[in-house]
C-alpha cells in the first residue's frame, strides 16, 4: 500500500524537490536527503538513491545506519542479498555508518527469506560477538527461531530460546507462537501444551494465534477431543476464538469423519457472531462430497450463497470432483456451465477433474473436447490433465492415440511423470504389446524418469500373462539391483504366474523368499498358491497351507473358499 501510494506521488515528490533546490535555492539537509533516499528505495530506484547518498557525503553531512536501512531493505527484497551483505559489512563501516541491530536484522531477514539459514546464523553470532549497538534483540532472535521452527530444527530453535533468557532478552508472543508451531509441526503436542503453560507462568499472555496454532496441531495429529477441550479453555480464560480457529476445528472434525459435530461448530460460530467464510464452507462441502452426500453438499452451496458468501473455484472443484466420483458426469458438466455463468473462471484443476471423470466414464471423445476447450480458453493443461487422458485412452484400448498424446505433451514442454508412463505401460501390457512396453521402459529411463515398484509390477504382470515367466523373474532381479524393493503385489503376481505355469515348487520358494525378506503374504498370495496346488492335484498340501494361512492371522475370503470348494467338488466327481 505504501509503495503504491509512493508510486502515485512519485512525479510530484521529485517536482517539489527540484523546485526547492533549483528554483528556490534551498539546500537540502540530512533529513531531506534521508527522505529522498527512502523514497527511491521504496521505488526500487537504487541508482537515484545512491546519487542522493553521494550528494549527502559530498556536502559533508555525517551519515549513520538509519540512512542505509531502506537501501538494505530494498536490496534484500530484490534478490540482491550479496550486495546487501557487502553494503552492511564493508561499505557502511568504510563510510562511517556503523551498522546497528536494525541493519543486521534487515539482512538476516533477507537471508532467511531466500533459505540461507546457515548464513543468517553466522551473521547472528557475529552480532553477539560485536555486542553494543549490534546486540541481537527480540526481533533478531524471533526471526531466526521462526525460520528454524519452520525447518523443524527445534534443537537449534530452543537453544536460541534459552540463550535469549541468558542474554536478558525477553521472548514475546511471536517467539512463543513460533516455537509452539514448530512443536506442533513435528507432533510434539505435549511439549507444545507445556510451553503454553510456561508462557502464562512467565506472564506472557497467549493470544488467538497461540491457541489456533495449538488447536491446528492437535487436529492435524488426530487429537480432536484435546482440540475441543482447548477451545473451551481459551473461552473460559477470556480469549475469543476467531473465524480461523473455527475453520481449523471444523476442518479437523470433517477429516475425522465427524460431520455432525462440524455442523454444530458452524452453528456455534454463527451464534457467537463469527461470520463463516468460503474456507469454512469448503471444508464442510468437501467432507460431504467425500462421504457421497452430494445433495447435502449442494444444499451447503445454496446456503452459503443465500448468506452472501461467494463460492470460489475451490468450492466448485470440490463439488465437480464429488459428482464425478459418483458417476454424475452430466451434473458435473452442468456445474461447470453454472460457475462460468456466475463469473467464476474454471482453472486447470477444474478441467483436469472433468477430463478424468469423462475418461473413467468411458467418454474419451468428450474428454478430448474438454482438452481443446480449456486450451482455447487460455488454460494450459498440466501433467495431471495429460496423464488422465493418456490413462483413459489406454483403458479404452487406443494405445496409438495415447502415444501421440505423450509426444504432444512433450512437444508443448510438459514433462511426463511416473504416473503417465505407468498408464502407458499398463495399456501396452494389457493389450499384449510387451516388447513396446519394454522399449518404453528403456525410453523413460534414458529421459531420467526412474521407474517405481508399480512400474515393475505392471511389467512383471504383463510378462506373466504373456507366459514369459523367466523374463518376469529377470525383471524382479533388475528392480532389486536398482534398489527398488518388491512388495506383496510383486510376489503375488509372480507366485500366480509360476502356479499358472505349473511351477508349484518355484511358487513355494517365492513364498519363502518374500517371508524371509519381511514381506507378509496376503489373502491374494495364498489364494493363488492354493489354486495352483489344487490344480496340480495337491489337495492335502492345499489344506495344510489353508491351516498355515489361518494360524498366521490371514483370514480366507470368499474367493479362497470358492477355489477350495470347486477343486474339492471336482475331485469328488472324479
Amino acid at each position: 500500500m505504501v509503495r503504491a501510494k509512493t508510486l502515485r506521488h512519485y512525479p510530484s515528490i521529485f517536482t517539489l524537490y527540484n523546485h526547492l533546490t533549483e528554483t528556490l535555492g534551498i539546500s537540502p539537509d540530512k533529513y531531506t536527503y534521508g527522505y529522498m533516499i527512502n523514497i527511491c528505495a521504496q521505488m526500487d530506484r537504487l541508482n537515484l538513491a545512491f546519487i542522493f547518498l553521494g550528494r549527502l557525503l559530498k556536502e559533508g553531512h555525517r551519515i549513520d545506519a538509519i540512512i542505509f536501512r531502506p537501501v538494505l531493505k530494498c536490496l534484500c527484497s530484490g534478490d540482491r542479498i550479496k550486495d546487501a551483505a557487502v553494503m552492511l559489512l564493508r561499505k557502511m563501516p568504510k563510510l562511517g555508518a556503523v551498522p546497528d541491530v536494525f541493519s543486521y536484522n534487515t539482512l538476516i531477514n533477507g537471508l532467511l527469506s531466500y533459505g540461507n539459514t546457515d548464513l543468517a546464523l553466522q551473521l547472528f553470532f557475529k552480532m553477539v560477538k560485536i555486542g553494543g549497538e549490534c546486540e541481537p534483540n527480540v526481533i533478531t532472535y524471533t526471526t531466526i527461531i521462526d525460520r528454524l521452527c519452520k525447518e523443524s530444527d527445534l534443537t537449534e530453535a530452543f537453544g536460541l530460546y534459552r540463550q535469549m533468557y541468558s542474554m536478558g532478552v525477553i521472548p514475546n508472543i511471536v517467539t512463543y507462537n513460533s516455537l509452539i508451531n514448530g512443536l506442533c509441526k513435528v507432533g510434539a503436542l505435549d511439549r507444545a501444551e507445556k510451553l503454553l503453560l510456561t508462557m502464562v507462568h512467565v506472564g506472557q499472555e497467549p493470544d488467538v494465534v497461540t491457541y489456533s496454532t495449538l488447536i491446528n496441531g492437535l487436529c492435524k495429529h488426530g487429537e480432536i477431543e484435546r482440540a475441543m477441550e482447548l477451545l473451551h479453555s481459551m473461552k473460559s480464560e477470556g480469549h475469543e476464538p476467531d473465524v480461523v480457529t473455527y475453520n481449523i476445528l471444523i476442518d479437523g472434525q470433517c477429516k475425522h469423519g465427524e460431520i455432525e459435530r462440524a455442523m454444530e461448530l458452524l452453528h456455534s460460530m454463527k451464534s457467537e457472531g463469527h461470520e463463516p467464510n468460503v474456507v469454512t464452507y469448503n471444508s464442510l462441502i468437501d467432507d460431504q462430497c467425500k462421504h457421497g452426500e452430494i445433495e447435502r453438499a449442494m444444499e451447503l452451496l445454496h446456503s452459503m450463497k443465500s448468506e452472501g458468501h461467494e463460492p470460489n473455484v475451490v468450492t466448485y472443484n470440490i463439488l465437480i470432483h464429488g459428482l464425478c466420483k459418483l458417476g454424475e458426469i452430466e451434473k458435473a458438466m452442468e456445474l461447470l456451465h453454472s460457475m462460468k455463468s456466475e463469473g467464476h473462471e474454471p482453472n486447470v484443476v477444474t478441467y483436469s477433474i472433468l477430463i478424468d471423470g469423462q475418461c473413467k466414464h468411458g467418454e474419451i471423445e468428450k474428454a478430448m473436447e474438454l482438452l481443446h476447450s480449456m486450451k482455447s480458453e487460455g488454460h494450459e493443461p498440466d501433467v495431471v490433465t495429460y496423464s488422465s487422458l493418456i490413462d483413459g485412452l489406454c483403458k479404452h484400448g487406443d494405445i496409438e492415440r495415447a502415444m501421440e498424446l505423450l509426444h504432444s505433451m512433450k512437444s508443448e514442454g510438459h514433462k511426463p511423470n511416473i504416473m503417465t508412463y505407468n498408464s502407458l505401460l499398463d495399456g501396452q501390457c494389457k493389450h499384449g504389446e510387451i516388447e513396446r512396453a519394454m522399449e518404453l521402459l528403456q525410453g523413460m529411463k534414458s529421459e531420467g524418469h526412474e521407474p517405481d515398484v508399480v512400474t515393475y509390477d505392471i511389467l512383471i504382470d504383463g510378462q506373466c500373462k504373456h507366459g514369459e515367466i523367466e523374463k518376469a523373474m529377470e525383471l524382479m532381479h533388475s528392480m532389486k539391483s536398482e534398489g527398488i524393493e518388491p512388495n506383496v503385489v510383486t510376489y503375488s503376481i509372480l507366485i500366480d504366474g509360476q502356479c499358472k505355469h505349473g511351477e508349484i515348487e518355484k511358487a513355494m520358494e517365492l513364498m519363502h523368499s518374500m517371508k524371509s525378506e519381511g514381506i507378509e503374504p496376503n489373502v491374494v498370495t495364498y489364494s493363488s498358491l492354493l489354486d495352483g496346488l489344487c490344480k496340480h492335484g495337491e489337495i492335502e498340501r492345499a489344506m495344510e497351507l489353508l491351516h498355515s494361512m489361518k494360524s498366521e492371522g490371514h483370514e480366507p475370503d470368499v474367493v479362497t473358499y470358492n477355489i477350495l470348494m470347486d477343486h474339492l467338488c471336482a475331485s469328488m466327481v472324479t
